[in-house]
């Protein structure tokens, strides 16, 4: 799910508002604010793309995504000037990390296992586990409306994936590794909203690209993966990965999101295996199943639900 700085919300939201705010005299331009978050969701949707594009191991893909989103990061980082967090919030930040690189590696598996379509739309259901979560961790009460969103969303999910369970296990493995990474991508959501307020947001990036680099570097030594010597092609598809996917992709969403309610923006945001299934057929030659389409639409109505209840 293209996903890291989905936290910049509060910070980049609060900051924009004040200032549109304050400056009455400086006309509201909701178009620009549109624009920018079809920008985004148009950036994320090509992630799963990029990832089948670059002919390169699954967890090689995930570690470039993090080390050219960072390059792109590192001069406003020294612009706004590094901070060392207390040694709580680096801890929080560090397990955070931990969780977004395990989601992220989960999902580059099974978009090779997989299509990148019905791996995207998979990979979508965190906002049904951050319920769960919020649930069994910190006692909130949840809607009905979650409950009836939840439902659709897991009958959804039976109907794109079920039938792949039963006539090609491997694939099958792939929906599951989908699956898992949206759990993980929720227990990393649940985590680093912990440290929000202690943190500014850039600094909060730049510390968790850093984490995340050198565990998914640790990954790929232990898996004695290939680091080097890949093609054009493949380069290519790491850089416009972490640059054009992640780092432009989600600050184009969070400037959006400091003119648009989230209200409209979430929702939005479900264009995204839409998008990138429409990518697929026509660059990878992938055609979901009548079913598959079908219960594509039945996740992605579960998943507003669960967003409306939330």
């Amino acid at each position: 799910m293209s996903k890291f700085t989905i936290n910049l919300r509060i910070d980049y939201s609060l900051h924009l508002k004040t200032y549109h705010y304050l400056n009455s005299d400086i006309p509201q331009t909701p178009i620009k604010a549109y624009a920018f978050l079809l920008l985004g969701v148009f950036c994320i949707g090509w992630s799963a793309i990029f990832v089948k594009m670059a002919d390169a191991p699954a967890l090689t893909s995930g570690f470039y995504r993090y080390f050219f989103c960072f390059l792109g990061l590192f001069p406003i980082w020294l612009y706004k000037k590094i901070k060392i967090p207390n040694t709580k919030t680096l801890l929080l930040i560090f397990l955070g990390a931990l969780f977004f690189v395990l989601d992220m590696s989960l999902w580059n598996l099974s978009i090779l296992k997989t299509t990148a379509s019905v791996s995207t739309l998979l990979a979508n259901n965190a906002s049904v586990f951050v319920g769960l979560g919020s649930l069994f961790i910190f006692k909130q009460r949840l809607s009905k409306i979650y409950w009836i969103g939840l439902f659709v969303a897991t009958f959804g999910v039976f109907l794109v994936a079920g039938r792949d369970f039963v006539e090609n296990p491997n694939v099958g493995i792939g929906h599951l590794m989908a699956i898992g990474a949206a759990v993980f991508y929720a227990g990393y959501m649940l985590l680093t909203q912990q440290v929000r307020g202690s943190i500014d947001t850039v600094n909060f990036m730049g510390w968790s690209l850093l984490i995340c680099m050198i565990l998914a570097w640790l990954i790929c030594w232990q898996q004695d993966l290939p680091m080097l010597h890949f093609s054009h092609k493949t380069w290519l598809s790491f850089a416009l990965s972490g640059l054009f996917c992640h780092l432009i992709g989600w600050l184009s969403i969070n400037y959006a999101l400091g003119f648009l309610p989230a209200s409209i923006v979430s929702p939005t945001l479900l264009i995204q295996p839409v998008l990138t299934s429409i990518i697929s057929f026509f660059l990878l030659h992938e055609i979901l199943r009548t079913e598959q389409i079908i219960g594509g639409i039945v996740v992605l109505f579960g998943v507003y639900l669960v967003n409306r209840g939330k």
